[in-house]
């Protein structure tokens, strides 16, 4: 670790610059069993409701954000009470106040005290791994590495589990949307290594995605930004290289798209935030797979989502039973069993596959691939 937060490839989250695809997806998971937890299940209420119902919501919560602000006239993203250790107290002690966030700093306030942490200061962002220090104080954690000046401090915030889930996106997105990226798309499709010239591109975060959009032009043949579906990701690993002349760290991820695999790199130009992004598709995936660690799915199940997955869009016009050359009580039967394991949005037609569900089917296709 170097003073200014900037990280080798050695030290970098889930670099496995020596693993194997399959050796990656036999790693245990980390972050907890998010498929039972509220943070996803709100968020598949929010992409089932209707589009002009999901509008007004996101109108009021902006109008709400727009009318909080800080006293310098930044707007309140976060604001909730919790348990803390903030700016590497030595004697470990929590103490509760509140945490609020702009797009700008994170601060945490007690009656003695404020602590205000620069977004574009955090080097690190760690969700759900409980320090020795203090774990008899917390259940769950998020802990947040900074600089000021020259020196590296560490925060600590507990909380229950669905508060620190939800704080931890926002943090996250906080410190990434809006920044500026070099994407190589598609680097290689199977072992086939093409040669895609890099194109700049912004950077956004979703909850299910990262996204590539480009003002200066389309990363897709489509017109559509780029993006890569976390669901889809089969393994990633950080590298060093030399771009440009310099060394750099480059992000190489292998997804799963059209039932092809395809190795896409992104290169950022501030080590602290390849840190940050690394972190961040390591907790997504690693929930993403949690989801679907125990469950376990018939051949005839397995037929299901991977017609669903197939059809996408057109899942509306298909004849399920007659394609997969079933009784309808039978499909009936798999749609129930299959929604109960959440790897669907409903279980009844048309339905679409959740994060986990895609999982599944792009192992499935990944195995087939190999």
């Amino acid at each position: 670790m170097t003073e200014d937060g900037q990280q080798t490839r050695d030290s970098m989250p889930d670099a496995a610059g020596e693993q194997t695809p399959q050796e990656a997806r036999s790693r245990a998971p980390e972050g907890g069993d998010v498929a039972k937890s509220d943070l996803l299940q709100a968020y598949r209420r929010k992409k089932s409701e209707p589009s002009d119902e999901r509008e007004e919501k996101e109108r009021a919560r902006s109008k709400r954000q727009t009318e909080k602000q800080t006293s310098d006239g930044e707007s309140i993203v976060v604001d909730f009470v919790a348990n803390f250790v903030a700016g590497g107290n030595a004697s470990f002690e929590p103490v509760k106040g509140r945490v609020l966030m702009s797009q700008r700093r994170l601060i945490l306030a007690t009656s003695k005290a404020k602590t205000v942490i620069p977004i574009t200061s955090i080097f690190d962002i760690a969700v759900g791994q409980v320090p020795p220090e203090v774990e008899e104080f917390f259940d769950y954690t998020v802990m947040v590495g900074y600089i000021i000046g020259r020196q590296r401090r560490t925060t600590v915030i507990g909380g229950d589990r669905d508060t620190i889930e939800k704080f931890s996106l926002l943090l996250f997105r906080a410190a990434l949307n809006g920044s500026r990226a070099q994407v190589t798309h598609p680097a290689r499709i199977g072992g086939r290594v093409l040669d895609t010239e890099r194109q700049p591109s912004g950077l956004h975060l979703d909850y299910e995605a990262v996204t590539f959009p480009d003002d200066d032009g389309p990363l897709t043949e489509n017109g559509d930004p780029f993006h890569i579906d976390l669901a889809s990701v089969i393994f990633f690993e950080v590298l060093e290289r030399t771009v440009d002349g310099e060394k750099r760290l480059v992000l190489s991820v292998q997804h799963v798209k059209q039932g092809q695999t395809v190795t896409s790199e992104i290169t950022l130009d501030s080590r602290r935030k390849m840190n940050i992004l690394g972190r961040y598709l390591r907790l997504v995936y690693h929930w993403i797979k949690s989801g679907v660690r125990n469950v376990e799915v018939t051949e005839q199940g397995l037929e299901v989502l991977v017609g669903l997955y197939s059809a996408g869009e057109m899942a509306a016009e298909v004849d399920f039973s007659e394609l997969l050359g079933v009784e309808e009580a039978v499909l009936d039967a798999e749609l129930e069993k299959l929604h109960e394991e959440e790897l669907i949005g409903d279980d009844e037609l048309p339905t679409s596959l959740t994060p986990q569900g895609r999982f599944v089917v792009n192992e499935e296709i990944e195995d087939v691939n190999v």
